[in-house]
């Protein structure tokens, strides 16, 4: 039972954590412009551009075994930016997406593919921080994205959490 409550504590701080460090990249006051000095003029403030974003689209190779394991699939045009745990078998799986597709484009994309696995959607709050949420479940796993809509950048940035589901009766 004191594995069950770890593993929970544990995937609660995994998916605040993933929010978090996606909404203070998304912050408005983190970008653009600076404020012009007492020497400065009007005509010459300084502003600050970011880089444009340069999406190099995965083929599923770098994704983690834990999901390339389940037939997870691979949404196109998008590249894998970070990755957590890999090992589905002891825990939670992490998976940090950017793409430039759509929000529509995206969910299109997992509701179409994802029931084809055997996979069926539920239905899941959108978490603070978050411009949009799925949640799916199999038997055995369930996965969570969040996906949060970079308005600055023109982009779309998507955390993807899969978990192995506990059945109670494994500890009975």
């Amino acid at each position: 039972m004191c594995n069950l409550v770890a593993m929970i504590i544990r995937t609660i701080i995994l998916v605040f954590t993933t929010i978090l460090i996606f909404s203070c990249e998304n912050d408005p006051k983190n970008t653009s412009t600076a404020a012009p000095t007492a020497t400065e003029s009007e005509e010459t403030k300084t502003t600050f551009i970011r880089e444009p974003v340069d999406i190099v689209a995965s083929t599923g190779e770098d994704y983690p075994s834990g999901l390339k394991g389940l037939d997870f699939p691979v949404l196109p045009n998008a590249e894998v930016s970070n990755v957590g745990n890999t090992d589905i078998e002891n825990g939670t799986v992490l998976l940090q997406l950017q793409t430039l597709s759509s929000m529509d484009q995206i969910k299109k994309f997992y509701r179409a593919e994802l029931p084809k696995r055997s996979w069926t959607e539920k239905e899941m709050k959108i978490f603070q921080g978050a411009d949009s949420a799925l949640s799916f479940r199999t038997d055995d796993y369930t996965a969570r994205f969040l996906i949060i809509d970079d308005k600055v950048q023109d982009f779309r940035k998507i955390a993807i959490t899969l978990n192995k589901r506990v059945k109670l009766e494994d500890f009975e």
